[in-house]
Protein backbone atom coordinates (compact mmCIF):
# COMPACT_ATOMS: atom_id res chain seq x y z
CA UNK A 1 0.00 0.00 0.00
CA UNK A 2 2.78 2.42 0.91
CA UNK A 3 4.61 1.59 -2.27
CA UNK A 4 1.53 2.16 -4.38
CA UNK A 5 0.80 5.50 -2.75
CA UNK A 6 4.44 6.47 -3.15
CA UNK A 7 4.27 5.83 -6.88
CA UNK A 8 1.54 8.43 -7.22
CA UNK A 9 2.82 11.00 -4.70
CA UNK A 10 4.79 13.06 -7.21
CA UNK A 11 1.73 13.20 -9.48
CA UNK A 12 -0.85 14.38 -6.94
CA UNK A 13 -0.47 18.12 -7.75
CA UNK A 14 -1.17 17.34 -11.40
CA UNK A 15 -4.72 15.96 -11.22
CA UNK A 16 -6.17 19.31 -12.25
CA UNK A 17 -3.44 19.69 -14.87
CA UNK A 18 -4.73 16.49 -16.47
CA UNK A 19 -8.32 17.74 -16.22
CA UNK A 20 -7.21 20.97 -17.89
CA UNK A 21 -5.59 19.16 -20.81
CA UNK A 22 -8.65 16.94 -21.21
CA UNK A 23 -10.85 20.05 -21.25
CA UNK A 24 -8.68 21.67 -23.93
CA UNK A 25 -8.94 18.65 -26.22
CA UNK A 26 -12.60 17.99 -25.46
CA UNK A 27 -13.69 21.55 -26.16
CA UNK A 28 -11.49 21.56 -29.26
CA UNK A 29 -13.34 18.52 -30.58
CA UNK A 30 -16.74 19.92 -29.64
CA UNK A 31 -15.92 23.22 -31.33
CA UNK A 32 -14.76 21.56 -34.53
CA UNK A 33 -17.83 19.26 -34.40
CA UNK A 34 -19.99 22.39 -34.56
CA UNK A 35 -17.78 24.36 -36.93
CA UNK A 36 -17.75 21.70 -39.67
CA UNK A 37 -21.54 21.85 -39.58
CA UNK A 38 -21.62 25.65 -39.70
CA UNK A 39 -18.95 26.37 -42.33
CA UNK A 40 -17.73 24.75 -45.58
CA UNK A 41 -14.28 23.04 -45.66
CA UNK A 42 -12.63 26.10 -47.26
CA UNK A 43 -13.63 28.25 -44.25
CA UNK A 44 -12.58 25.51 -41.81
CA UNK A 45 -9.17 25.45 -43.49
CA UNK A 46 -8.81 29.22 -42.95
CA UNK A 47 -9.71 28.84 -39.27
CA UNK A 48 -7.23 25.97 -38.87
CA UNK A 49 -4.43 28.07 -40.37
CA UNK A 50 -5.37 30.99 -38.13
CA UNK A 51 -5.45 28.87 -34.97
CA UNK A 52 -2.13 27.27 -35.91
CA UNK A 53 -0.56 30.74 -35.93
CA UNK A 54 -2.18 31.78 -32.65
CA UNK A 55 -1.32 28.43 -31.10
CA UNK A 56 2.33 28.79 -31.96
CA UNK A 57 2.40 32.32 -30.51
CA UNK A 58 0.99 31.13 -27.18
CA UNK A 59 3.41 28.21 -27.11
CA UNK A 60 6.31 30.56 -27.79
CA UNK A 61 5.32 32.64 -24.78
CA UNK A 62 5.45 29.51 -22.67
CA UNK A 63 9.02 28.97 -23.75
CA UNK A 64 10.20 32.57 -23.59
CA UNK A 65 8.35 33.74 -20.47
CA UNK A 66 7.02 30.78 -18.48
CA UNK A 67 9.98 28.41 -18.42
CA UNK A 68 12.65 30.87 -17.20
CA UNK A 69 10.15 32.54 -14.84
CA UNK A 70 9.03 29.33 -13.10
CA UNK A 71 12.53 27.90 -12.95
CA UNK A 72 13.94 31.13 -11.42
CA UNK A 73 11.02 31.55 -9.02
CA UNK A 74 11.16 27.97 -7.72
CA UNK A 75 14.88 28.10 -6.82
CA UNK A 76 14.89 31.69 -5.46
CA UNK A 77 14.83 32.85 -1.85
CA UNK A 78 11.61 34.36 -0.48
CA UNK A 79 12.99 37.91 -0.47
CA UNK A 80 13.78 37.63 -4.22
CA UNK A 81 10.39 36.41 -5.39
CA UNK A 82 8.65 39.78 -5.64
CA UNK A 83 11.36 41.23 -7.88
CA UNK A 84 11.33 38.13 -10.08
CA UNK A 85 7.54 38.33 -10.49
CA UNK A 86 7.75 42.02 -11.40
CA UNK A 87 10.65 41.57 -13.81
CA UNK A 88 8.95 38.70 -15.60
CA UNK A 89 5.78 40.76 -15.99
CA UNK A 90 7.72 43.65 -17.55
CA UNK A 91 9.39 41.27 -19.96
CA UNK A 92 6.02 39.70 -20.78
CA UNK A 93 4.46 43.09 -21.59
CA UNK A 94 7.37 43.96 -23.89
CA UNK A 95 7.11 40.61 -25.69
CA UNK A 96 3.31 40.90 -26.04
CA UNK A 97 3.57 44.41 -27.51
CA UNK A 98 6.24 43.26 -29.98
CA UNK A 99 4.10 40.24 -30.93
CA UNK A 100 1.02 42.40 -31.54
CA UNK A 101 3.05 44.74 -33.76
CA UNK A 102 4.52 41.79 -35.66
CA UNK A 103 1.05 40.35 -36.25
CA UNK A 104 -0.18 43.63 -37.70
CA UNK A 105 2.82 43.81 -40.02
CA UNK A 106 2.67 40.18 -41.17
CA UNK A 107 -1.12 39.69 -41.41
CA UNK A 108 -1.35 40.75 -45.04
CA UNK A 109 1.74 38.75 -46.04
CA UNK A 110 0.39 35.53 -44.47
CA UNK A 111 -3.00 36.05 -46.12
CA UNK A 112 -1.31 36.25 -49.54
CA UNK A 113 1.01 33.32 -48.78
CA UNK A 114 -1.94 31.01 -48.03
CA UNK A 115 -4.28 32.64 -50.59
CA UNK A 116 -6.75 33.28 -47.75
CA UNK A 117 -7.77 36.93 -47.44
CA UNK A 118 -9.86 36.53 -44.29
CA UNK A 119 -6.82 35.48 -42.24
CA UNK A 120 -5.62 39.10 -42.34
CA UNK A 121 -8.64 40.39 -40.38
CA UNK A 122 -8.49 37.47 -37.96
CA UNK A 123 -4.86 38.25 -37.13
CA UNK A 124 -5.68 41.91 -36.54
CA UNK A 125 -8.27 40.83 -33.96
CA UNK A 126 -5.81 38.42 -32.35
CA UNK A 127 -3.26 41.22 -31.98
CA UNK A 128 -5.69 42.62 -29.37
CA UNK A 129 -6.07 39.20 -27.77
CA UNK A 130 -2.30 38.85 -27.43
CA UNK A 131 -2.27 41.90 -25.15
CA UNK A 132 -5.18 40.60 -23.06
CA UNK A 133 -3.33 37.29 -22.70
CA UNK A 134 -0.57 38.98 -20.67
CA UNK A 135 -2.71 38.95 -17.55
CA UNK A 136 -4.20 35.50 -18.20
CA UNK A 137 -0.85 33.79 -18.81
CA UNK A 138 1.01 35.68 -16.06
CA UNK A 139 -1.53 34.43 -13.53
CA UNK A 140 -1.27 30.91 -14.97
CA UNK A 141 2.52 30.90 -14.60
CA UNK A 142 2.28 32.08 -11.01
CA UNK A 143 -0.17 29.31 -10.17
CA UNK A 144 1.94 26.66 -11.90
CA UNK A 145 5.01 27.69 -9.88
CA UNK A 146 2.97 26.78 -6.77
CA UNK A 147 1.68 23.57 -8.40
CA UNK A 148 -1.77 25.12 -7.99
CA UNK A 149 -3.40 23.56 -11.04
CA UNK A 150 -6.93 23.94 -9.70
CA UNK A 151 -6.95 27.65 -10.49
CA UNK A 152 -5.45 27.03 -13.93
CA UNK A 153 -8.15 24.46 -14.66
CA UNK A 154 -11.09 26.68 -13.72
CA UNK A 155 -9.83 29.77 -15.55
CA UNK A 156 -9.00 27.74 -18.65
CA UNK A 157 -12.38 26.01 -18.45
CA UNK A 158 -14.13 29.38 -18.47
CA UNK A 159 -12.08 30.55 -21.44
CA UNK A 160 -12.88 27.42 -23.45
CA UNK A 161 -16.52 27.05 -22.48
CA UNK A 162 -17.50 30.61 -23.45
CA UNK A 163 -16.37 29.99 -27.03
CA UNK A 164 -18.12 26.61 -27.08
CA UNK A 165 -21.44 27.98 -25.83
CA UNK A 166 -21.31 30.77 -28.40
CA UNK A 167 -20.96 28.15 -31.14
CA UNK A 168 -23.65 25.94 -29.60
CA UNK A 169 -26.16 28.80 -29.39
CA UNK A 170 -25.44 29.77 -33.01
CA UNK A 171 -25.84 26.16 -34.11
CA UNK A 172 -29.12 25.56 -32.26
CA UNK A 173 -30.65 28.93 -33.21
CA UNK A 174 -29.32 28.79 -36.78
CA UNK A 175 -27.75 32.21 -36.19
CA UNK A 176 -25.44 33.33 -38.99
CA UNK A 177 -22.00 34.63 -38.01
CA UNK A 178 -18.51 34.98 -39.45
CA UNK A 179 -15.07 33.83 -38.35
CA UNK A 180 -14.40 37.42 -37.30
CA UNK A 181 -17.19 37.19 -34.73
CA UNK A 182 -15.66 33.99 -33.38
CA UNK A 183 -12.26 35.67 -33.00
CA UNK A 184 -13.88 38.53 -31.06
CA UNK A 185 -15.55 36.02 -28.73
CA UNK A 186 -12.09 34.57 -28.08
CA UNK A 187 -10.88 37.98 -26.90
CA UNK A 188 -13.87 38.33 -24.58
CA UNK A 189 -13.43 34.83 -23.15
CA UNK A 190 -9.73 35.52 -22.40
CA UNK A 191 -10.68 38.69 -20.51
CA UNK A 192 -13.29 36.90 -18.38
CA UNK A 193 -10.93 33.97 -17.70
CA UNK A 194 -8.22 36.41 -16.57
CA UNK A 195 -10.55 37.80 -13.91
CA UNK A 196 -11.30 34.28 -12.67
CA UNK A 197 -7.60 33.38 -12.58
CA UNK A 198 -6.80 36.53 -10.61
CA UNK A 199 -9.01 35.35 -7.76
CA UNK A 200 -6.90 32.20 -7.37
CA UNK A 201 -3.67 34.21 -7.51
CA UNK A 202 -4.91 36.38 -4.63
CA UNK A 203 -5.36 33.25 -2.51
CA UNK A 204 -1.83 31.95 -3.17
CA UNK A 205 0.32 35.08 -3.32
CA UNK A 206 0.58 38.18 -1.21
CA UNK A 207 -0.06 41.47 -2.99
CA UNK A 208 2.88 42.62 -5.10
CA UNK A 209 3.24 46.36 -5.41
CA UNK A 210 4.16 48.11 -8.64
CA UNK A 211 7.81 49.14 -8.87
CA UNK A 212 10.54 49.88 -11.39
CA UNK A 213 11.90 46.77 -13.11
CA UNK A 214 15.07 45.08 -11.92
CA UNK A 215 16.80 45.16 -15.28
CA UNK A 216 19.48 42.65 -14.31
CA UNK A 217 16.68 40.14 -13.61
CA UNK A 218 14.95 41.04 -16.87
CA UNK A 219 18.22 40.39 -18.71
CA UNK A 220 18.70 37.10 -16.84
CA UNK A 221 15.21 35.90 -17.72
CA UNK A 222 15.67 37.05 -21.31
CA UNK A 223 19.02 35.28 -21.59
CA UNK A 224 17.51 31.96 -20.52
CA UNK A 225 14.26 32.52 -22.37
CA UNK A 226 15.84 33.21 -25.76
CA UNK A 227 16.88 29.55 -26.04
CA UNK A 228 13.61 28.07 -24.77
CA UNK A 229 11.91 30.54 -27.14
CA UNK A 230 13.99 29.19 -30.00
CA UNK A 231 13.32 25.63 -28.88
CA UNK A 232 9.58 26.22 -28.93
CA UNK A 233 9.77 27.88 -32.34
CA UNK A 234 11.54 24.85 -33.76
CA UNK A 235 9.14 22.46 -32.03
CA UNK A 236 6.07 24.30 -33.31
CA UNK A 237 7.51 24.56 -36.81
CA UNK A 238 7.94 20.78 -36.78
CA UNK A 239 4.36 20.38 -35.55
CA UNK A 240 2.73 22.86 -37.97
CA UNK A 241 4.87 22.62 -41.10
CA UNK A 242 2.55 19.97 -42.55
CA UNK A 243 -0.57 22.16 -42.33
CA UNK A 244 1.24 25.30 -43.47
CA UNK A 245 2.74 23.63 -46.54
CA UNK A 246 -0.55 21.96 -47.43
CA UNK A 247 -2.14 25.42 -47.32
CA UNK A 248 0.58 26.78 -49.60
CA UNK A 249 1.07 23.87 -52.02
CA UNK A 250 -2.49 22.45 -52.15
CA UNK A 251 -5.28 24.65 -50.65
CA UNK A 252 -7.09 25.66 -47.47
CA UNK A 253 -9.58 22.88 -48.22
CA UNK A 254 -6.67 20.44 -48.10
CA UNK A 255 -5.79 21.80 -44.66
CA UNK A 256 -9.35 21.13 -43.53
CA UNK A 257 -9.16 17.51 -44.74
CA UNK A 258 -5.83 16.99 -42.98
CA UNK A 259 -6.92 18.61 -39.72
CA UNK A 260 -9.22 15.83 -38.35
CA UNK A 261 -6.25 13.45 -38.10
CA UNK A 262 -4.22 16.06 -36.21
CA UNK A 263 -7.05 16.91 -33.81
CA UNK A 264 -7.75 13.29 -32.96
CA UNK A 265 -4.04 12.57 -32.54
CA UNK A 266 -3.91 15.49 -30.09
CA UNK A 267 -6.25 13.56 -27.79
CA UNK A 268 -3.44 11.09 -27.25
CA UNK A 269 -1.11 13.97 -26.29
CA UNK A 270 -3.24 14.94 -23.29
CA UNK A 271 -1.27 12.91 -20.69
CA UNK A 272 2.03 14.07 -22.23
CA UNK A 273 1.23 17.76 -21.75
CA UNK A 274 -0.37 17.27 -18.34
CA UNK A 275 2.54 15.32 -16.88
CA UNK A 276 5.10 17.68 -18.43
CA UNK A 277 3.43 20.54 -16.51
CA UNK A 278 3.87 18.60 -13.26
CA UNK A 279 7.41 17.41 -13.95
CA UNK A 280 8.91 20.75 -14.98
CA UNK A 281 8.84 22.45 -11.54
CA UNK A 282 10.18 19.24 -9.89
CA UNK A 283 13.23 18.56 -12.09
CA UNK A 284 15.57 21.06 -10.43
CA UNK A 285 14.74 19.81 -6.94
CA UNK A 286 15.21 16.16 -8.03
CA UNK A 287 18.62 17.01 -9.45
CA UNK A 288 19.57 18.83 -6.25
CA UNK A 289 18.44 16.00 -3.97
CA UNK A 290 19.45 12.87 -5.92
CA UNK A 291 21.65 13.97 -8.84
CA UNK A 292 21.47 12.02 -12.10
CA UNK A 293 19.76 9.10 -10.36
CA UNK A 294 16.84 11.38 -9.49
CA UNK A 295 16.65 12.65 -13.08
CA UNK A 296 16.65 9.09 -14.45
CA UNK A 297 13.90 8.03 -12.07
CA UNK A 298 11.73 11.02 -12.94
CA UNK A 299 12.22 10.45 -16.68
CA UNK A 300 11.48 6.72 -16.56
CA UNK A 301 8.37 7.16 -14.39
CA UNK A 302 6.94 10.10 -16.34
CA UNK A 303 7.44 8.69 -19.86
CA UNK A 304 6.37 5.21 -18.73
CA UNK A 305 3.17 6.61 -17.22
CA UNK A 306 2.37 8.66 -20.32
CA UNK A 307 2.72 5.63 -22.59
CA UNK A 308 0.72 3.45 -20.19
CA UNK A 309 -2.16 5.94 -20.40
CA UNK A 310 -1.84 6.43 -24.16
CA UNK A 311 -1.85 2.81 -25.32
CA UNK A 312 -5.50 2.05 -24.35
CA UNK A 313 -6.51 5.12 -26.39
CA UNK A 314 -4.26 4.58 -29.40
CA UNK A 315 -5.31 0.99 -30.18
CA UNK A 316 -9.10 1.62 -30.48
CA UNK A 317 -8.48 4.93 -32.26
CA UNK A 318 -6.42 3.11 -34.88
CA UNK A 319 -8.90 0.25 -35.27
CA UNK A 320 -12.03 2.41 -35.38
CA UNK A 321 -10.49 5.43 -37.15
CA UNK A 322 -13.13 5.51 -39.90
CA UNK A 323 -16.04 5.41 -37.46
CA UNK A 324 -14.55 8.09 -35.18
CA UNK A 325 -13.95 10.54 -38.03
CA UNK A 326 -17.44 9.92 -39.43
CA UNK A 327 -19.06 10.64 -36.04
CA UNK A 328 -17.04 13.75 -35.18
CA UNK A 329 -16.42 15.36 -38.57
CA UNK A 330 -18.92 13.84 -40.96
CA UNK A 331 -18.75 11.85 -44.19
CA UNK A 332 -17.03 14.69 -46.10
CA UNK A 333 -13.86 14.15 -44.03
CA UNK A 334 -13.46 10.36 -44.43
CA UNK A 335 -10.38 10.92 -46.59
CA UNK A 336 -8.62 11.71 -43.30
CA UNK A 337 -8.78 8.07 -42.13
CA UNK A 338 -5.45 6.86 -43.62
CA UNK A 339 -3.79 10.10 -42.46
CA UNK A 340 -5.00 9.49 -38.91
CA UNK A 341 -3.60 5.96 -38.89
CA UNK A 342 -0.17 7.37 -39.80
CA UNK A 343 -0.17 10.34 -37.40
CA UNK A 344 -1.07 8.03 -34.51
CA UNK A 345 2.40 6.49 -34.79
CA UNK A 346 4.25 9.71 -34.03
CA UNK A 347 2.15 10.26 -30.90
CA UNK A 348 4.09 7.32 -29.42
CA UNK A 349 7.33 9.25 -29.97
CA UNK A 350 6.12 12.58 -28.57
CA UNK A 351 6.35 11.62 -24.83
CA UNK A 352 10.07 10.86 -25.21
CA UNK A 353 10.73 14.12 -27.05
CA UNK A 354 8.58 16.23 -24.74
CA UNK A 355 10.21 14.99 -21.54
CA UNK A 356 13.65 15.41 -23.08
CA UNK A 357 12.93 19.10 -23.59
CA UNK A 358 11.41 19.38 -20.12
CA UNK A 359 14.57 17.98 -18.50
CA UNK A 360 16.98 20.20 -20.40
CA UNK A 361 14.95 23.39 -19.91
CA UNK A 362 14.44 22.77 -16.19
CA UNK A 363 18.15 22.03 -15.72
CA UNK A 364 19.21 25.24 -17.44
CA UNK A 365 20.41 23.60 -20.68
CA UNK A 366 17.97 24.92 -23.31
CA UNK A 367 20.69 25.75 -25.85
CA UNK A 368 21.33 22.09 -26.73
CA UNK A 369 17.62 21.41 -27.20
CA UNK A 370 17.31 24.53 -29.36
CA UNK A 371 20.10 23.64 -31.80
CA UNK A 372 18.87 20.08 -32.15
CA UNK A 373 15.30 21.10 -32.96
CA UNK A 374 16.51 23.81 -35.33
CA UNK A 375 18.16 21.19 -37.52
CA UNK A 376 15.15 18.88 -37.39
CA UNK A 377 12.74 21.75 -38.20
CA UNK A 378 14.72 22.42 -41.38
CA UNK A 379 14.70 18.73 -42.30
CA UNK A 380 10.94 18.57 -41.66
CA UNK A 381 10.30 21.39 -44.13
CA UNK A 382 12.38 19.57 -46.75
CA UNK A 383 10.59 16.26 -46.08
CA UNK A 384 7.17 17.91 -46.32
CA UNK A 385 7.98 19.69 -49.57
CA UNK A 386 9.29 16.54 -51.25
CA UNK A 387 6.65 14.12 -49.95
CA UNK A 388 3.71 16.48 -50.49
CA UNK A 389 4.65 16.83 -54.15
CA UNK A 390 5.10 13.07 -54.48
CA UNK A 391 2.17 11.67 -52.46
CA UNK A 392 -0.25 14.57 -51.94
CA UNK A 393 -1.80 15.35 -48.54
CA UNK A 394 -0.81 12.02 -46.98
CA UNK A 395 2.83 12.84 -47.79
CA UNK A 396 2.72 15.47 -45.01
CA UNK A 397 1.92 12.73 -42.49
CA UNK A 398 4.84 10.61 -43.72
CA UNK A 399 7.17 13.63 -43.44
CA UNK A 400 6.11 14.47 -39.89
CA UNK A 401 6.57 10.89 -38.68
CA UNK A 402 10.05 10.86 -40.18
CA UNK A 403 10.98 14.19 -38.53
CA UNK A 404 9.77 13.07 -35.10
CA UNK A 405 11.70 9.81 -35.40
CA UNK A 406 14.93 11.68 -36.12
CA UNK A 407 14.34 13.85 -33.03
CA UNK A 408 13.71 10.72 -30.99
CA UNK A 409 16.96 9.03 -31.99
CA UNK A 410 19.03 12.15 -31.32
CA UNK A 411 17.31 12.82 -27.98
CA UNK A 412 17.85 9.31 -26.64
CA UNK A 413 21.52 9.40 -27.59
CA UNK A 414 22.01 12.69 -25.73
CA UNK A 415 20.11 11.48 -22.65
CA UNK A 416 22.31 8.41 -22.45
CA UNK A 417 25.49 10.46 -22.80
CA UNK A 418 24.49 13.03 -20.15
CA UNK A 419 22.39 11.08 -17.65
CA UNK A 420 22.93 7.39 -18.58
CA UNK A 421 19.22 7.09 -19.36
CA UNK A 422 18.43 3.74 -20.99
CA UNK A 423 15.42 4.04 -23.29
CA UNK A 424 14.44 0.37 -22.91
CA UNK A 425 13.82 0.80 -19.17
CA UNK A 426 10.89 3.06 -20.07
CA UNK A 427 9.06 0.05 -21.52
CA UNK A 428 9.48 -1.92 -18.29
CA UNK A 429 8.01 1.09 -16.48
CA UNK A 430 4.84 0.79 -18.57
CA UNK A 431 4.13 -2.65 -17.10
CA UNK A 432 5.17 -1.43 -13.66
CA UNK A 433 2.53 1.33 -13.89
CA UNK A 434 -0.14 -1.15 -14.95
CA UNK A 435 0.78 -3.32 -11.96
CA UNK A 436 0.75 -0.29 -9.65
CA UNK A 437 -2.66 0.81 -10.93
CA UNK A 438 -4.02 -2.73 -10.48
CA UNK A 439 -2.78 -2.90 -6.89
CA UNK A 440 -4.13 0.59 -6.21
CA UNK A 441 -7.60 -0.36 -7.41
CA UNK A 442 -7.55 -3.81 -5.78
CA UNK A 443 -6.93 -2.29 -2.36
CA UNK A 444 -9.89 0.07 -2.74
CA UNK A 445 -12.27 -2.55 -4.11
CA UNK A 446 -11.81 -4.83 -1.10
Amino acid sequence: MATTEGSFRWLKPGAFSLFNRIAVVLFGLLNIFLLVRLFPPSEIGIWVLFTSVTGILETLRNGFIRNPFIRRLVISEDHEKENIIQSSLYLHIIVAAATALLLVLLAGILAKFWHAERIEGLLYIYSINTLVLVAFLHFEYLLQSKLEFKGIFFSSFIRLSLVFFFLLICFVSNFSFTLYHLAIVQVFSTLVASLVSFQFVRLNFKAVGWSYPQWHLVRELFSFGKYTFGTNISSMVIKNTDSWMIGRIISSTGVALYNPAIRLSNIVEVPTLAIASVVFPQVASSMKESGNAGIRSLYYRSVGLILAVMLPVIVPLYVFAEYVIWVVFGEAYLDSVPILRITIFYTLIIPFNRQFGTLLDALGMPKLNFYLLLVVAFLNMVFNYVLLLKYGIIGAAYATVLAYFIVFVANQFILYQKFKINTFIVFTEIFRWYKTAWNFLAVRIR
